[in-house]
């Protein structure tokens, strides 16, 4: 018998439903099966309000830890395999998760140990997952399998129907717009993942597994997204640093701040896009053959040298 710990964070319960759907194949093996909640001490909101969820932008892209409540002690035992569920927020792993993997128990949990992350996101996971990637690294962990699932619908689609269910909690369809978050489908298929992992962890051989992973669809790159997303973590570098620098969490100086981001990001993005999609399409001709192996390395779990 093996022992699999899973750790995640979730608002929605998405993420758990990926979770115990990929946690199926170990159940049916008779491995023992943990799953533990990152809880921070104080909790975020969901639904969000609009000026909550800018407001927490700055600290969630600088990757300032937070206050979490102890873990619970099964969660520190020996495992064979830790499994790590986590939702990007701003290009960046959540508050919660990025805290839990700057925690200096979690390291321990963590040091030695063959680790898969698995996420849910509505289409931008790349930046996200690099530093992940770099956090797991300090914890001397080996990161043996990343599973992305995100929203099949187009940007703005996608862009209109999470935000809907982040400020109101309703992701049902609506009008002609269809569910928000990832499918019910892409769900239930993380079980298919789970077997592949289950096999490799009875083996205790985890060599081959990214390359299994990735002939089952684990990770789909779209490239144009890269482009995007290269020039979303400069711009969000910048816009973090503006917004912090207005002064304290509450002060008046940086609500006028978020505000301000508030109201352009999601307008920047509905008319900026039709324009961003061309610049890639060019860019994609044009820089093809480095787009190419920029896909292949962000399918892959080592970490690029800075």
């Amino acid at each position: 018998m093996k022992k699999v710990l899973i750790v995640y964070y979730t608002q929605s319960g998405q993420q758990l439903s990926i979770l115990q759907s990929l946690a199926k194949p170990f159940v049916s093996a008779g491995h023992m099966v943990h799953f533990e909640e990152i809880q921070p001490e104080e909790k975020f909101p969901f639904p969000w309000s609009a000026f909550q969820f800018f407001n927490a932008f700055p600290e969630t892209f600088s990757q300032k830890p937070l206050a979490l409540k102890p873990l619970s002690g099964k969660a520190l035992d020996g495992y064979d395999l830790v499994i790590i569920g986590y939702q990007p927020w701003f290009l960046t792993p959540s508050r919660p998760v990025s805290s839990f993997l700057q925690n200096d128990e979690a390291k321990k949990i963590l040091q030695n140990k063959p680790v898969v992350t698995i996420l849910g996101c509505r289409n931008m996971w790349l930046g996200a997952q690099e530093k992940v990637k770099q956090r797991l690294l300090d914890a001397k962990a080996n990161l043996v399998g990343h599973i992305a699932l995100a929203d099949r619908s187009g940007n703005l689609t996608s862009l209109i129907t999470i935000l809907r269910w982040m400020f109101t909690g309703d992701r049902k369809p609506f009008w002609f717009f269809p569910q928000a978050g990832v499918s019910n489908q892409d769900v239930e298929h993380a079980e298919a993942f789970g077997k592949q992992i289950n096999e490799h962890l009875t083996a205790n051989d985890f060599t081959t597994l990214q390359s299994q992973l990735l002939q089952e669809g684990a990770i789909e790159i779209k490239p144009n997204l890269v482009l995007m997303e290269r020039r979303g973590q400069k711009a969000f570098s910048v816009w973090s640093k503006f917004i912090a620098s207005g002064g304290a969490l509450h002060s008046t100086g940086r609500k006028i701040r978020v505000y301000i981001f508030m109201y352009l990001l999601p307008t920047a993005i509905f008319f900026l896009s039709p324009l961003l999609w061309l610049l890639s399409k060019i860019l994609l001709t044009v820089k093809r053959k480095e787009l190419v192996l920029d896909v292949e390395y962000f399918k892959q779990n080592s970490l690029r040298k800075k």
